[in-house]
């Protein structure tokens, strides 16, 4: 037996099938506008010779490079970059409840880097700045976060556990960390007063090609870890590091939103970044040139500076402030006639060794400036801690400890000191082209005296 429906519930569907969409549209349309529908900044990485930059991203066609479109989506005068007013800090914008991570949490920003802007197998680490601002939308100021609040950034590697330096274990580098070390997830606290938890922790490492692409998990939570939080905007700071690099970036600020509407966090960031109608994207870095051919800036022309030029060619590089140093002839082009000069200048052992791309940046861990009379100990361990210092060369040829802080251990063959003998033994130091091993003694007043100063063939001796 057949069963058929009345003659009228054919249009009682149609009806329910169209209520319900019409509904959905008119609360879609009573929402405020959200940043999560919009925009936001991935944070791109490059390398230049001992330094480490990051900018925002303006690879073409990846979500969160958009940078032309950010001013209209966050509802910005037009134009405008989110650059802090008072200190030229670039803010990368995001959203607490985008709709990929749910309430309170986010993968964005991201970290990127286009194909050859570093090395292959850099490790890229974050470190964490400052104290935690909350913008309040109902006092419309910045202020420290509320003690009952924080935001945790999840997904950084604790790869410090198993530091390695043997360099057949290191594939050429100078410090290295172990298979097992990875996967070890460390998280860092940002709070009102200041930063709890892990303070630098490994973000990523770059491939073959030396691309980077990661995504660490950002969570607005009260002290006791639970998820939520006052609606409003949270800015934390922070800059990255390389461990084949002695410069870290430049510090940046994130600005997350929590619960706010597109006008509404378009003021936290306005209170930021001023009412500036006529601001440019910010230039890329002017790194000085010392001496033609010496591409990584370190006072000499080696093997490694020829490897840079024979890069800069093989990615088709034209001259420009930062790579000037490339174009060693002058012609107003980076070729492998520049290479081929550069290596004619060079009066480095290491120029002899026939290379086509780096695979490492080979830092030294003491360079003395003989122009400037200062000593640079980039890694010195004394006990089990490890530090940063300079030197600066006395009118009576004595050393005088004028910088230090401390620091994580990042190099093979670091400066080592004895506190209770002030003895401050240096396994290589870099010295106009030459490399010497040294040892100071300690006088007292931070001053010390070299007492042995002998040259090695190499930092590898």
């Amino acid at each position: 037996m057949t069963i058929t429906q009345p003659n009228d519930a054919q249009p009682q569907r149609s009806l329910r099938s169209i209520a319900l969409p019409l509904c959905l549209l008119l609360i879609m349309l009573s929402t405020p506008p959200r940043l999560a529908d919009a925009q936001h900044l991935d944070i791109e990485i490059w390398g230049q010779g001992n330094a480490l930059f990051v900018g925002y991203c303006r690879i073409s066609g990846v979500v969160g490079c958009d940078l032309s479109g950010l001013a209209d989506a966050l509802h910005l005068p037009a134009t405008t970059l989110p650059i802090e007013a008072t200190t030229g800090k670039l803010i990368f914008p995001a959203d607490l409840q985008d709709l990929p991570g749910g309430p309170f949490k986010t993968k964005n920003p991201g970290f990127q880097s286009v194909q050859n802007a570093l090395l292959p197998n850099e490790l890229i680490s974050y470190r964490a700045l400052g104290k935690m601002k909350y913008w309040d939308p109902a006092l419309s100021a910045w202020y420290d976060a509320p003690p009952d609040v924080q935001i945790r950034l999840f997904g950084g590697l604790e790869a410090s556990a198993d530091v390695r330096n043997d360099l057949s274990e290191c594939a050429g580098q100078l410090i290295c960390f172990s298979d097992s070390s990875f996967g070890i997830d460390g998280s860092t606290v940002f709070s009102g007063d200041g930063i709890h938890g892990g303070v630098e922790l490994v973000a990523d490492i770059t491939g073959a090609n030396g691309i980077l692409h990661t995504h660490l998990s950002f969570f607005l939570e009260d002290r006791q870890g639970r998820i939520g939080g006052p609606s409003g905007a949270y800015l934390i700071e922070m800059q990255l590091l390389s461990n084949a690099r002695f410069f870290p970036s430049d510090s940046f600020l994130i600005v997350l939103n929590a619960g706010l509407d597109a006008h509404q966090f378009a003021a936290a960031l306005i209170a930021l970044t001023g009412e500036s109608p006529d601001m440019e994207p910010p230039p890329q870095p002017v790194i000085p040139v010392s001496i033609p051919g010496d591409a990584d800036l370190d006072g000499d022309i080696d093997r490694i500076d020829v490897a840079l030029i024979l890069l800069a060619v093989q990615n088709n590089e034209t001259p420009n402030a930062t790579n000037a140093a490339f174009d060693v002839d002058k012609d107003g082009a980076i070729t492998r006639a520049d290479a081929a000069l550069a290596k004619t200048l060079c009066t480095l052992r290491l120029c002899n060794i026939p290379v086509e791309a780096p695979a490492t940046a080979l830092n030294v861990a003491a360079i003395y400036d003989h122009h400037t009379g200062v000593l640079n100990l980039n890694d010195i361990q004394a006990d089990s801690q490890h530090y940063r210092a300079q030197l600066q060369t006395q009118a009576d040829g004595a050393l005088a400890l004028v910088a230090w802080q401390s620091d994580k251990p990042r190099y093979a063959t670091p400066a080592q000191y004895d506190a209770a003998t002030g003895i401050l033994q240096i396994p290589s130091v870099f010295v106009n082209g030459k490399y010497y091993r040294a040892t100071l003694q300690e006088t007292g007043n931070l001053n010390f005296q070299v007492k042995l100063l002998e040259e090695i063939n190499s930092i590898l001796d």
